[in-house]
């Protein structure tokens, strides 16, 4: 009779799932945090600003600071990629959908601030085609024409030695005052034809 009764019993908890008749307890979040848990989730607005990782520094500031001056002046959360992250957008977190806006215009500024600094104070260099010819009359009697615009604008003027076949004459040094060096050897060479 036993036996009967254990085997009734095992067929039982065969059939039966392990969970079954067990439910899982949660305990309910109080309602605060459930009302403040919603609040974050439809009042913060968040947007995106991309950016190359090494500009990154630009929105950074020493120390932080630049980052500490925009969440302080819009009210907003900024999140910066860390260093080498690839290519990650700058977050801008917040409440108010104008505070987020407009700090993400100033954050998209600082980078075109940064890339128009870098771009400008980065040397650069461009060669002219001049006729081998005219490479003497360009350096002047005993150099002055070049010392005086390598003095003038800041930059250096490679002429090919005379006996070196290449018409290139090259100049290096910032954008701005090498455009300036192009236009005054153009000039010079204008001078020279019409003297023809």
């Amino acid at each position: 009779m036993n036996s009967l009764n254990t085997n009734n019993g095992n067929e039982r908890r065969a059939h039966r799932p392990a969970n079954e008749g067990k439910k899982q307890k949660t305990r309910p979040l109080d309602p605060w945090v459930t009302r403040m848990r919603a609040q974050w989730v439809e009042e913060n607005i968040t947007e995106s600003v991309k950016a190359p990782n090494s500009l990154l520094g630009a929105v950074i500031g020493p120390g932080g600071s630049i980052v500490k001056e925009l969440q302080n002046c819009f009210k907003v959360r900024v999140l910066v990629p860390r260093k080498g992250a690839g290519d990650e957008p700058i977050l801008i977190e917040g409440k108010h959908k104008n505070q987020v806006r407009d700090a993400a215009l100033r954050v998209k500024q600082l980078i075109q601030n940064e890339e128009e600094r870098r771009r400008v104070n980065t040397p650069v260099s461009r060669s002219l085609s001049i006729p081998k010819a005219y490479h003497s009359k360009i350096i002047g009697f005993q150099g002055q024409n070049i010392r005086h615009l390598t003095s003038s604008l800041k930059i250096h003027i490679m002429v090919p030695h005379k006996y070196d076949k290449s018409e290139l004459i090259t100049l290096t040094g910032l954008p701005q005052q090498v455009d300036q060096g192009v236009n005054e050897v153009y000039d010079l060479m204008k001078k020279l034809f019409l003297k023809r």
